[in-house]
């Protein structure tokens, strides 16, 4: 979507946001749960609590790769051509196995929870978040032109799979996860356009 809208310039401010808000939001979330789970279960020493915190915050399917990618821009180094365009394939995939995962959540769990829950769920991420990014990024930060409107169409997207992604490694609130992600994933083809409107005022 950023390079549909933005061209390469927007895609160039999109992807660091989105690496580095993974990053530091999914490590900061796995940590506490991982320190409370380690605290419900006892017996463990703070050392071994510390260990396998860390260990299982770094080994996440998203945060890792993130790390590497982040890891190897710093070497300086260029991949080469064939590798390079081996990963470009393997990244035309990520969207549909995304979509895909959704699916699949939807046929197992159903939209399980209260459909209210869901509802402000929806609100929020499509109207309340978006709204207080423009506020924060325009008016705190001095934003104006393709970063403003790139950091808001990051924060008007729906409910992605990183957070499905996360309630199911964890079996916590799945089916409320997926009951969120899809009424916001059907909102957002109207909520999008109004967005882009008020960015273009």
């Amino acid at each position: 979507m950023a390079s549909a809208l933005f061209g390469e310039a927007g895609l160039a401010i999109h992807i660091p946001i989105v690496s580095l808000h993974a990053l530091v939001l999914l490590s900061v979330v796995t940590t506490l749960v991982e320190l409370d789970l380690a605290r419900q279960a006892g017996g463990s020493t703070l050392g071994r609590t510390l260990l396998l915190t860390v260990r299982n915050t770094v080994i996440h399917p998203v945060v890792l790769p993130v790390l590497a990618g982040l890891a190897f821009n710093l070497t300086g180094l260029a991949l080469p051509a064939p590798v390079d365009e081996a990963l470009m394939l393997l990244a035309t995939g990520v969207v549909p196995l995304c979509l895909v995962l959704i699916g699949l959540s939807v046929a197992r769990y159903g939209l399980g929870g209260r459909p209210s829950r869901a509802l402000g769920v929806t609100v929020v991420k499509l109207l309340v978040q978006p709204a207080a990014v423009l506020g924060v990024a325009h008016w705190g930060f001095g934003l104006t032109g393709t970063p403003l409107a790139v950091v808001v169409m990051v924060a008007a997207v729906p409910v992605g799979s990183n957070a499905l992604i996360f309630a199911q490694r964890y079996d916590c609130q799945v089916a409320e996860t997926t009951g969120a992600i899809v009424p916001s994933t059907l909102a957002f083809a109207l909520t999008a356009p109004l967005w882009l409107t008020v960015l273009a005022l």
